[in-house]
């Protein structure tokens, strides 16, 4: 721990120095504990390492095999690695491990361009279903800010620039197109159906790097009658169900609802158990009112009406509250959550956040225990004691 922060002042300095060397350098700094971010807070980019460890430990908590996705998009392969395996999983993992994330403008890309004006959503869907691209977010020109999946809500501009989840960059694929989809081509443009060099037909495209290919198949353009996705029939090739709705070009406002996210429904009264003798726990949601340092993200999440006392946080222990002194008597309904830690550090701040975010449903909440070496401090209890269900041992 004493290492950890000497190693983060050391950071700091050099980071001061660069700063006041060439203030116009773009400056990435990696800090090491959450509390020390203030101190960079200049800098272009700033990455914590406990924040983003714990944070990735919250998610593969809810959906297992996250930091697996993240670590293989954010490194380079050429997607050939296990192709000689005789287990077709790793053959399928190897492959897919050439994915990584890119971004392009719209106005320069081919698959995206057309859908200036359209949905998010609608591009998202139709990018993969021509070209097996994956559009996972968008940028605004003049804003910083990345959103990931805005929605049907965010309509695609010609100045956004569009992040997506591809073998390769557009910049870097050749497409390849047979002598008869020309022909076909030529005779559909008369038409008036393809207005300009984004909208070809698109029946047989390989997005080719090197050696790795990828052959698109049945992604035909076809003519519809409205602004939806024409699925395909259940008795179609393969005979497999369509397993989405249509796609709209633009959101529906009737049937979006405002977005308050203080007000609106909760999963769980929008959808009331069939059981209903189960007693729906009584949560609000709120921002936490106490951050244990400064520089962490305000996140909406379910808390407690009232603040919990902190002899009530220890699992192991009765108080004058209640007498409970072991899992079982408390009779949780969910599985636990058992993080082990030898201080209760910030970065295990960022651990509790995700599991209580707002968007996860109330009765599926995981009570949360932390397995210490040392007890936690009060600056750290106070922290916690506004989420429900989380506990601690030392």
């Amino acid at each position: 721990e004493v290492d950890r922060t000497a190693a983060d002042h050391q950071t700091i300095l050099r980071a001061w120095a660069v700063k006041d060397f060439a203030p116009n350098c773009p400056l990435y700094v990696q800090i090491l504990k959450p509390e020390n971010k203030f101190h960079v807070k200049f800098a272009d980019h700033v990455v914590c390492e406990e924040e983003f460890k714990y944070a990735m430990l919250a998610l593969n908590c809810i959906c297992p095999s996250t930091s697996t996705l993240i670590t293989l998009l954010v490194h380079t392969s050429r997607g050939q690695e296990g192709q000689q395996s005789p287990e077709q999983w790793q053959r399928m993992y190897g492959r897919c491990s050439g994915n990584e994330v890119y971004h392009i403008k719209l106005t320069d890309s081919k698959f995206f361009g057309e859908y200036e004006g359209k949905s998010f959503t609608y591009a998202s869907f139709h990018a993969h279903k021509k070209y097996g691209v994956c559009l996972i977010g968008a940028k605004k020109e003049d804003n910083k800010s990345i959103l990931l999946n805005p929605g049907p809500r965010y309509i695609m501009a010609s100045s956004d620039i569009c992040f997506y989840i591809n073998i390769t960059k557009e910049e870097n694929s050749a497409f390849i197109f047979k002598e008869e989809e020309n022909q076909k081509r030529q005779s559909l443009t008369s038409g008036g159906i393809f207005s300009g060099p984004s909208r070809l037909p698109v029946h047989s495209i390989i997005a080719s790097m090197g050696t790795v290919a990828m052959d698109l198949q049945n992604t035909e353009c076809r003519p519809s009658s409205g602004t939806t996705l024409t699925l395909p029939t259940e008795n179609g090739a393969g005979g497999r169900r369509p397993s989405i709705a249509p796609v709209l070009e633009l959101a529906d406002t009737s049937a979006i609802l405002p977005c308050d996210l203080l007000n609106d429904q909760s999963e769980d009264e929008a959808n009331p158990s069939d059981d209903e003798s189960l007693p729906t726990p009584e949560y609000v949601k709120g921002y936490p009112p106490n951050s244990p340092y400064i520089g962490s993200s305000p996140t909406l999440c379910h808390l407690l009406p009232v603040k919990a006392s902190f002899c009530c946080l220890r699992l192991d222990r009765g108080c004058r509250h209640n007498s409970f002194e072991d899992a079982k008597a408390y009779g949780f309904k969910n599985k636990l959550i058992i993080v082990s830690a030898e201080t209760a550090g910030n970065g295990l701040y960022n651990f509790i956040v995700p599991l209580r975010a707002y968007y996860r449903p109330r009765k599926e909440l995981n009570p949360v225990v932390l397995l210490l070496d040392n007890p936690p401090d009060n600056h750290f209890l106070e922290a916690i004691c506004c989420f429900p269900m989380v506990y601690f041992m030392a």
